[in-house]
């Protein structure tokens, strides 16, 4: 428990209004955001408008927590090891790692709703875009993590994030009124991942 109320005090501590630097530059981005919705009002569809800047701001808050808040270190971070979380919570029952696989997941699942509302594309193509999308941008920052130094580059959060981000499509779909039982194979993913979880914690 003492775990996830870490990961919520970090959310506080290196918020968008954690610093005034962190401050000026949100402002800057909601500016900038502001301005491309006016440029764009006699194109975009009220639909268009709200999602696009929402996605445009989560992934700015992404990028916030990842990189710009995270302190520089002196070496390059990474582990190639695919689903090497999973070998180290079972050998160490460490609830951190666990609360951290998790989260994870949770934190691409906006990117997964929020996405397909900004395309116009039918659905099957949609559907890929969303996903193949995702995987880019996990991937682009686990890079980025890695050779700026900020964080450690590990193929685990890639698979996680694209995870959320399948979920997030599952729930885009539901909200959309799609019947639950055609968009339940969405929400598999995330079932196996706890489904490991738990047995790794036995």
């Amino acid at each position: 428990m003492d775990d996830l109320f870490n990961s919520f005090n970090a959310l506080l501590k290196y918020g968008p209004l954690h610093s005034w630097k962190a401050l000026l530059t949100t402002l800057l981005v909601i500016a900038i955001l502001g301005a491309v919705v006016i440029l764009n009002k006699g194109q975009w569809t009220r639909k268009e408008k709200w999602s696009r800047t929402a996605l445009w701001f989560y992934i700015y808050i992404i990028i916030l927590y990842t990189l710009l808040t995270r302190t520089v270190k002196n070496y390059f971070d990474y582990n190639w090891l695919p689903f090497w979380s999973y070998q180290y919570i079972w050998s160490t029952h460490d609830f951190g790692i666990v609360s951290e696989v998790f989260i994870n997941c949770l934190m691409f699942i906006p990117f997964g709703v929020l996405a397909p509302f900004a395309m116009v594309q039918d659905k099957v193509k949609k559907r890929n875009i969303v996903i193949i999308s995702g995987f880019a941008l996990s991937a682009s920052v686990e890079c980025l993590q890695l050779f700026t130094k900020t964080g450690l580059f590990e193929w685990d959060d890639i698979i996680h994030n694209t995870i959320g981000v399948i979920v997030g499509y599952g729930i885009y779909l539901y909200i959309r009124n799609q019947d639950f039982q055609e968009v339940k194979w969405y929400f598999l993913p995330l079932g196996v991942v706890l489904l490991g979880l738990i047995v790794a914690m036995i």
